[in-house]
């Protein structure tokens, strides 16, 4: 038999000689209880708790893995004489009013806790209510007011069909869907085309940024964040906030072009994750350049027209060919390396350039 409890006699001691009860009317797990509230989202349903959007919407409301959100809330938001060390939902009941409308939740709890590593564990039961509000999300307000957070700005260095730019706009379209926005709709706003160029408005500032990063990478772009002016409330004196920009630098060059590095010619074979692949067209061996180190590089455009030739004669015992140009008649002798597949008499196209041939792809 235990002692009984020195307060009231029960015969079932907890700690210091005292029942359970008696302990907890001068410890106290409990020290301040409040109503929880939270938002819902009137269009599309997303939960917010104190003032942040969650990862929840109003169906999860009937499921149990909500409960860790609402046991985490419970513990910021009431008042405690000392930690609890576990609080764990037991039931959780929607209440909705005369319209037929969600008003609350309420349900119960179970908190253990103790003061102190020499006491066992307390455990209370506690009822709890969850009053409804209704608002609007930032995506919703977003996409009822026509208004975008960021943009990607896509800039070319160089003249660009139009074709190619609605081709931009198709990738950009089609890695938006990769990063849905908290109501699983694309968060790409609008695609607005213009000269040598393309702007994609984004309800989402971190999807703008990882899109822009993708799409950079892949077209050998230099990425830069910046923001723009998003206006003034003359009534509140105070701007509006800014709005991001991702903007996307594209290389003077593309895949095709021939360019001269340290007197070396290369002919641009295509960008993949922030590098440029760069063939050496004399040694046919790739180099492969990171978009930086290629922009620092200074590369200057092969400003040469293919021309059409024609071998005269091979001087073999030297390496080296005789060429005319057809145009204008003129003969001179380059090296015979790239030419050791044709024969006198036969025509080519290609470039002079330090008396080796450049062939046409």
């Amino acid at each position: 038999m235990s002692p009984p409890c020195i307060v009231c006699g029960v015969d079932e001691e907890f700690f210091q000689h005292l029942c359970q009860s008696c302990y907890l009317e001068s410890n106290p797990i409990l020290k301040e209880k409040v109503d929880l509230e939270i938002v819902i989202c009137l269009s599309c349903g997303l939960l917010a708790f104190k003032g942040h959007w969650s990862k929840f919407f109003i169906n999860d409301l009937d499921s149990p893995k909500i409960f860790p959100k609402i046991t985490s809330f419970i513990q910021q938001e009431w008042k405690f004489f000392y930690r609890p060390t576990k609080i764990e939902i037991q039931n959780m009941l929607q209440e909705y009013n005369e319209n037929d409308e969600l008003e609350s939740i309420n349900g119960n709890v179970i908190i253990s806790a103790s003061p102190d590593v020499f006491v066992p564990l307390i455990t209370i039961t506690e009822d709890f209510s969850v009053n409804i509000n209704w608002g609007d999300c930032s995506d919703c307000q977003t996409r009822s007011s026509g208004l975008y957070t960021s943009k990607i700005q896509v800039r070319s260095q160089k003249e660009i069909d139009p074709d190619v730019i609605d081709q931009w706009g198709d990738e950009i379209e089609k890695i938006s869907k990769d990063f849905p926005l908290s109501d699983g709709k694309n968060p790409l706003f609008r695609l607005i085309q213009i000269k040598n160029g393309l702007d994609a408005m984004f309800r989402s500032r971190s999807a703008a940024q990882s899109i822009g990063r993708i799409f950079a990478r892949d077209k050998g772009g230099l990425l830069h964040l910046t923001t723009e002016f998003a206006g003034f409330d003359k009534s509140k004196s105070k701007e509006y906030p800014r709005k991001q920009v991702v903007l996307i630098a594209l290389p003077k060059y593309q895949e095709g072009d021939y360019i001269v590095i340290e007197n070396q010619v290369f002919r641009v074979k295509g960008y993949s994750n922030f590098k440029i692949a760069c063939l050496d067209v004399i040694n046919n061996t790739i180099r492969r350049i990171s978009v930086k180190t290629f922009d620092e590089l200074d590369p200057k455009p092969l400003d040469r027209p293919f021309e059409e030739f024609q071998v005269v004669h091979f001087e073999k015992a030297e390496n080296l060919a005789q060429i005319m140009n057809l145009s204008n008649f003129e003969s001179q002798y380059v090296d015979s390396t790239e030419l050791a597949s044709l024969s006198e008499g036969d025509t080519f196209w290609g470039i002079v350039y330090e008396g080796r041939i450049i062939l046409r792809e």
